[in-house]
């Protein structure tokens, strides 16, 4: 959650977690292993129209963008469709 973001700086948030994790291999006692994440990201947009998308409505917006950001090659940001 990122109160007050808007789409865009929700997303550059996202993608700086995402290239800090894939930067980091994680140790482990056979040598490093490479860390990735997909992210799925979702605000309130001004194409929601007169209602306000609940929190599970978002929380759905952005876990069927981290599903396409997955089936896109992984390791990815994806936003979600307002």
């Amino acid at each position: 959650m990122l109160p007050g973001a808007d789409g865009t700086h929700a997303r550059a948030a996202a993608e700086r977690l995402r290239a800090t994790m894939a930067g980091a291999p994680f140790a482990t006692s056979v040598g490093p292993l490479a860390v990735t994440a997909s992210f799925g990201v979702a605000s309130v947009e001004p194409g929601d129209g007169r209602r306000t998308p609940s929190p599970s409505e978002l929380l759905a917006r952005a876990d069927a963008a981290m599903y396409r950001a997955k089936q896109g090659g992984r390791n990815r940001v994806e936003a979600a469709d307002p």
